[in-house]
């Protein structure tokens, strides 16, 4: 019972945090943008790709995670069939 209070509280916090206002968690992103307007020096350019490659990260790991479970799942499914072949 104890756990489930704590998944409770989880959930709660969780819904709070989510229906912040976004302009008060990012409040750097607008600083980011106005000291990298202008002409593409390395600095800018270097901050773009980490900017993609920050935005690709995540992705990267969903898809895996996908890719596993959907070959897990096939893999699972022929190793049924084989198995009903050998009854």
């Amino acid at each position: 019972m104890r756990a489930l209070g704590m998944i409770c509280i989880g959930l709660v916090v969780a819904a709070l945090l989510a229906v912040l206002p976004a302009e008060a968690l990012a409040q750097g992103c607008a600083m980011c943008k106005t000291a990298l307007d202008g002409p593409m020096d390395p600095t800018t350019e270097a901050f773009n790709v980490s900017s993609l490659f920050l935005m690709a990260a995540p992705y990267t790991v969903v898809g895996t995670v996908g890719v596993w479970m959907y070959l897990s799942a096939r893999r699972g499914d022929r190793n049924a069939d084989q198995d009903t072949e050998l009854e």
